[in-house]
């Protein structure tokens, strides 16, 4: 059964280290991040994101977002990326 992470409110760089931290603690597991309560989804979080997303590939675990507000999407292609390059782990 994967991990669920529910992060909420705006990811920005006052929640960088938080989310890194939630991140790191189940980086061996499979993992679900809820983007249901998410409203901004800023490039460091972005950045932790990926890097979460491509050791997940590198260990041959699973790393899914679920939920993700139509927001949310354009911010990540604003920063060039989909939610499927985004779970990848590639750009």
């Amino acid at each position: 059964m994967a991990e669920q992470l529910s992060p909420s409110g705006k990811l920005d760089l006052s929640a960088v280290a938080g989310l890194h931290a939630d991140l790191l603690a189940v980086s061996d597991k499979d993992v679900t991040v809820d983007l249901a309560d998410v409203t901004l989804m800023g490039a460091l979080c972005l950045q932790s994101c990926l890097a979460a997303a491509r050791a997940a590939k590198d260990a041959g675990t699973d790393f899914t977002f679920l939920n993700m507000t139509d927001q949310v999407r354009a911010q990540l292609s604003a920063m060039g990326f989909s939610p499927e390059t985004l779970m990848e782990g590639a750009a």
